[in-house]
């Protein structure tokens, strides 16, 4: 459990305005800043930059919290280690590694013999890259800055996730057309990483690490966001 915080932490309005107002400002920059490309990029390959973009802005709002405040990369929560602690320990386990029991067989079946060489160096690159920013800023940093702020954890458990989940909503915007389908598939990128980003954050909660989820973070990535993003949303190959 948290620790008690000093008045003078409880009332630090830059990690308060950080933690509740920032992370709405994610898909409006992503969004925003990709149309730009839209001259220059072909619409299939505008995946590229808004990761890139997107990559920018969370690293660049990390930078500033950790410049201004400190934390974020503490040595236990980053800890080289797949091993994790604490309480409900089986649990945290289940919830971190169990569902590579069927994304790993779902990965080959669906997506192993439709990816050419360079397909696979770009899925494996951009995987690794985002799985570790995205702990970074939405797990390690958010955390902090609520912490920072007094917001009680339950209340951190109960707001990062969301926020986690609706910067996807720039993601949904520029890869699925506006049409009637569009709803549905905002809804559901919208459970699938509200869920991700709950069982994430509780972990680095009970065990106060986080390389098993950047690892897995990164796996899920590899397996099949990537993956159904080019090959079955895009139609991309290379």
């Amino acid at each position: 459990m948290d620790k008690p915080l000093t008045p003078a932490v409880t009332h630090d309005t830059f990690s308060r305005a950080f933690f509740w107002g920032v992370p709405f400002t994610v898909p409006i920059i992503v969004a925003g800043l990709t149309s730009l490309f839209y001259p220059v990029c072909p619409p299939r390959m505008i995946w590229l930059p808004l990761i890139l973009v997107y990559w920018a802005t969370i690293w660049t709002y990390t930078v500033i919290y950790r410049m201004k405040r400190g934390g974020v990369f503490t040595e236990e929560r980053f800890k080289l280690t797949l091993k994790l602690q604490g309480k409900h320990l089986p649990l945290q386990y289940l919830l971190i590694y169990g569902p590579l029991v069927y994304a790993i067989p779902l990965f080959i079946i669906n997506f192993s013999a439709k990816l050419s060489a360079a397909m696979y160096a770009a899925i494996i690159l951009a995987s690794l890259i985002n799985g570790f920013s995205e702990e970074v800023y939405w797990r390690a940093c958010l955390d902090d800055a609520g912490k920072n702020a007094g917001v009680p954890e339950r209340k951190r458990l109960a707001f990062a996730p969301v926020a986690f989940a609706l910067w996807h909503t720039a993601f949904v915007i520029h890869f699925y057309p506006w049409n009637r389908t569009w709803w549905a598939a905002w809804a559901g990128i919208m459970a699938m990483t509200w869920v991700s980003g709950l069982v994430w954050l509780w972990v680095m909660h009970r065990s106060g690490r986080l390389v098993p989820q950047c690892v897995y973070h990164a796996s899920a990535n590899f397996l099949n966001v990537f993956p159904m993003l080019l090959i079955n949303v895009l139609h991309v190959s290379f």
